[in-house]
């Protein structure tokens, strides 16, 4: 009798470690479930902040780009006619009209809004934003947007400051030179002076400034239609980028 009782004992033993062992093993299961599903809705949130961050961001670069594109158009026109006009080969030019016409002169510049790219790549949070097909169309924006910036920055501006703006200061004469800056037209004094201004260059000195300004504007025209060209390609990938974006978030509204 001693020895079935001892029997029945062991069993109930076993049976009552094998049920804390169970519920044991359930509740760090469901601990690990929660802490999942907590990551997982952390990494959800982060990842819609991030691509409402970038939403702003690639629409203030198609914003500005629209900006770009306008001016650049307008301002290439406008030195194409002045081309054309020196193309004319007539034995004098008016270079006061031909200043007047031209006006100030400036370039535009293009800096890519792109912090929230470069805070996601420093901080490895490119992963919660898309799959990888996603990701190489977020590297290709970049890319091209880069490229734009430095069609602007490293070759249009280089030339426009080391060789545009000299060759027209060395042209003109002092009242053209006021033409040339906005600052100057809020200047009544100035203003007067420059509508009054009568400069009719001949001979040798039409000559020498046909050759010399009509070399700075053509090669100021075909760095402007590169930038262009640049302009074009970075505002397609911006809108593409805006389209995958928006499509990234109603996904996210979904799940």
């Amino acid at each position: 009798m001693e020895v079935h009782h001892h029997s029945h004992s062991a069993r109930k033993k076993g049976t009552h470690y094998f049920w804390e062992f169970l519920m044991l093993f359930l509740a760090v299961f469901c601990g690990f479930l929660a802490e999942y599903q907590l990551e997982h809705k952390i990494e959800r949130d982060r990842a819609k902040q991030f691509l409402q961050s970038m939403l702003v961001d690639v629409r203030t670069n198609i914003t500005i780009l629209d900006s770009l594109l306008d001016q650049d158009e307008i301002m290439i026109a406008n030195y194409d006619s002045l081309v054309n006009w020196l193309l004319l080969d007539s034995a004098t030019i008016n270079r006061a009209a031909f200043a007047r016409k031209m006006g100030a002169v400036w370039i535009r510049n293009y800096f890519v809004r792109k912090e929230t790219y470069d805070q996601m790549k420093a901080s490895g949070a490119l992963r919660y934003v898309g799959d990888i097909e996603f990701q190489k169309k977020l590297m290709d924006y970049e890319r091209i947007n880069n490229f734009a910036q430095t069609r602007n920055q490293e070759f249009e501006r280089k030339y426009y400051t080391e060789l545009f703006i000299p060759a027209l200061y060395n042209a003109y004469d002092l009242v053209c030179q006021v033409i040339l800056d906005t600052s100057n037209y809020s200047d009544p004094v100035k203003v007067e002076k420059v509508a009054r201004h009568h400069d009719v260059l001949s001979g040798n000195d039409a000559v020498v400034f046909r050759h010399d300004i009509g070399a700075a504007l053509t090669l100021r025209l075909e760095r402007l239609r590169r930038s262009l060209d640049a302009y074009i390609d970075a505002r397609l990938a911006c809108v593409e980028m805006e389209k995958l974006i928006m499509k990234k978030l109603r996904m996210r509204l979904t799940e």
